[in-house]
């Protein structure tokens, strides 16, 4: 199983007045995440996708588990693994570790989809970026 991994530094601007990650800017960190995986792994950059304004990757649905507080200054290591392929859909896990310790844990469902006079509308996942998805798949 091969997993998606970024670095990323905790910035002033992802922190509250208690110093600490507030919790909106984790779902900033892991939609960057899935950016760059679509870019870097599945050789589709989110502007190929949405250039046309045809086609989108909508979330559907995300739970996350904060384990421990992520402060300014912390670098935060994220991986991406595929949970479930579907035809039009498909389930990651993220997680974010600090020095080893468990930050954050999320399951996320997000559909391939297309516009259909401005209604979104689930289509099969193309083979190509499917097959591609594949090599992440946390149990093939």
């Amino acid at each position: 199983m091969a997993q998606f991994q970024i670095s990323r530094r905790v910035r002033f601007a992802d922190t509250d007045p208690a110093g600490i990650v507030y919790f909106p800017r984790y779902f900033v960190m892991t939609n960057d995440l899935v950016e760059d995986w679509f870019a870097e792994a599945l050789h589709l950059p989110y502007r190929n996708i949405f250039e046309e304004g045809v086609r989108a990757v909508p979330l559907l649905r995300v739970e996350a588990k904060f384990t421990a507080p992520s402060r300014l200054g912390d670098m935060l290591d994220f991986s991406l693994g595929v949970s479930r392929l579907g035809t039009k859909s498909f389930n990651l896990t993220i997680a974010a570790h600090c020095a080893g310790e468990a930050r954050l844990l999320t399951h996320q469902t997000s559909a391939w989809a297309r516009r259909d006079g401005g209604v979104l509308k689930a289509e099969a996942i193309p083979p190509d970026v499917r097959l591609r998805m594949e090599g992440f798949l946390d149990n093939p």
